[in-house]
């Protein structure tokens, strides 16, 4: 992982959603993408650090992307556990790394780090389920 900015470009928004905490930044070099949100004052908790549900959203916005790329079907998140392990600071470049462990016929399970210069500063794991074409899981 790297601060070098110049190793990323603009990503494009990935829903309306992002457009909330973005912009978001993508690497360049086709064969892995990671991403990258560098961290904003309206971003901040109470305690002036990042707060934990936009670190949160990134991964969650992110990886359902990259199981939307993979698989050419619409999914929902119906597992994510994030577990903190150091600050984000106002100002931080956030880098996301995010794989697809293993797919399913209709469930994605992927896992996340979260890095700022080096240091990491949080992981994820996620659960995503197919759903019908235009349908959403009762409850959603």
């Amino acid at each position: 992982m790297t601060e070098a900015v110049d190793d990323w470009c603009e990503a494009p928004a990935l829903n309306e959603f992002t457009q909330h905490f973005g912009p978001l930044r993508r690497t360049c070099q086709a064969e892995r993408q990671r991403y990258a949100l560098r961290a904003r004052s309206d971003h901040s908790n109470g305690a002036g650090f990042v707060h934990g549900g936009v670190i949160t959203a990134f991964v969650d916005e992110v990886a359902g992307t990259l199981v939307a790329e993979a698989t050419g079907r619409p999914h929902v998140t119906v597992h994510l556990a994030t577990s903190f392990i150091g600050p984000v600071r106002i100002g931080d470049l956030l880098e996301l790394d995010c794989q697809i462990v293993k797919t399913t016929r209709s469930m994605v399970f992927l896992e996340a780090r979260l890095f700022v210069a080096d240091e990491i500063v949080a992981t994820a794991n996620l659960i995503f389920k197919a759903t019908r074409t235009g349908s959403a899981p009762a409850g959603a």
